[in-house]
C-alpha cells in the first residue's frame, strides 16, 4: 500500500489539458513539498484523498493550481496558490481499509479561472463506467521507489468491475475486499498505473453527451505500482455526490 503521495507507463501531458489538476503541498522544515494530487471542484473547493491530509493541520497545506512543469518558471499561463481554510474529511474515513478516503478543502480566497485552471464535473448519475477509458494524472513516481517527474504525467486505464478487481488481486496473492465505494482501473498485464505521489489526484472520464470530463474517482490505494493483476483502486465519486454537494454549499 502507498499511504502517501503515485503515474507509471504514462506520458507528459500537454500544457492545460487537465486544468483541474492540483499539486497538494505540505510544509516540510523550510518549504512546501509536493505530497499528493487534488482536483478543483469550484472556485472555493478542491477534493483529495483523506489519507493525504489525515492529522495534518490546514495551516501546513498549500494548493498549487495551474501547475504543469514543477521545474519551469516560464509557462503560457502562471499557477495560483491557495492556503487551506477548512479540511472536511469524510467522517467514515478508515485509515486501515482506506474506505471513505475523501477530503474536501476550502480555500481562503476563491481562485480565478483561467485556461489552465478550470474545475472538473462531478458525475450526475450512478453510471459505473465499466469498460470505459479513464485518464489518471499526477506528479507521482515514475515507477515504484523511482524518481518524481517534473512535468505532469497522464495515463489511460480501463475501468474494471470490482468483482474482477478482487479476483485479479487474488491471483496476485492478495485477499482484498473492494466494496462499491471503490472503483478499480488498470490493465491485467500491468505496466500503466498511478504511483506514490499521485494519491488524491483525479481519475476522469469523458462524457459522451457534451464531451466534458467528469471525476470518476480519486486516487486512493494500490499494491505496488503497475504490477500485473494489481489495478489501481480509487474512491468512487458518484457514491459521494450528495456528501460533496452538501459541503460545497458552504
Amino acid at each position: 500500500m502507498f499511504p502517501e503521495p503515485r503515474i507509471v507507463g504514462g506520458a507528459n501531458a500537454a500544457f492545460g489539458r487537465w486544468p483541474w489538476q492540483i499539486s497538494l503541498r505540505q510544509w516540510r522544515t523550510s518549504t512546501y513539498l509536493h505530497k499528493c494530487g487534488a482536483a478543483l471542484l469550484n472556485e472555493n473547493w478542491a477534493i483529495t484523498a483523506a489519507h493525504c491530509v489525515d492529522n495534518v493541520p490546514p495551516s501546513d497545506l498549500l494548493l498549487r493550481l495551474g501547475e504543469y512543469d514543477l521545474a519551469e518558471e516560464e509557462e503560457p499561463y502562471g499557477f495560483q496558490e491557495r492556503r487551506v481554510q477548512i479540511v472536511a474529511s469524510h467522517p467514515q474515513f478508515d485509515p486501515r481499509t482506506f474506505e471513505y478516503d475523501l477530503a474536501l478543502l476550502r480555500f481562503y480566497e476563491p481562485v480565478v479561472f483561467q485556461p489552465n485552471i478550470i474545475p472538473v464535473c462531478v458525475p450526475e448519475n450512478d453510471e459505473n463506467f465499466i469498460g470505459q477509458t479513464a485518464f489518471v494524472t499526477g506528479w507521482g513516481r515514475l515507477y515504484e521507489d523511482g524518481p518524481l517527474p517534473s512535468v505532469l504525467q497522464e495515463v489511460a486505464v480501463p475501468v474494471i468491475n470490482n468483482t474482477i478487481c478482487e479476483s485479479m488481486y487474488r491471483s496476485a496473492g492478495y485477499i482484498e475486499h473492494i466494496p462499491h465505494i471503490f472503483i478499480c482501473a488498470g490493465w491485467k498485464k500491468g505496466g500503466y498505473d498511478s504511483c506514490e505521489g499521485d494519491s488524491g489526484g483525479p481519475m476522469v472520464l469523458q462524457r459522451e453527451s457534451d464531451k466534458r470530463f467528469q471525476l470518476g474517482g480519486v486516487i486512493s490505494w494500490g499494491i505496488g505500482c503497475a504490477e500485473a493483476n494489481q489495478p489501481g483502486v480509487y474512491t468512487r465519486i458518484s457514491e459521494f455526490r450528495d456528501w460533496i454537494n452538501q459541503i460545497l454549499q458552504f
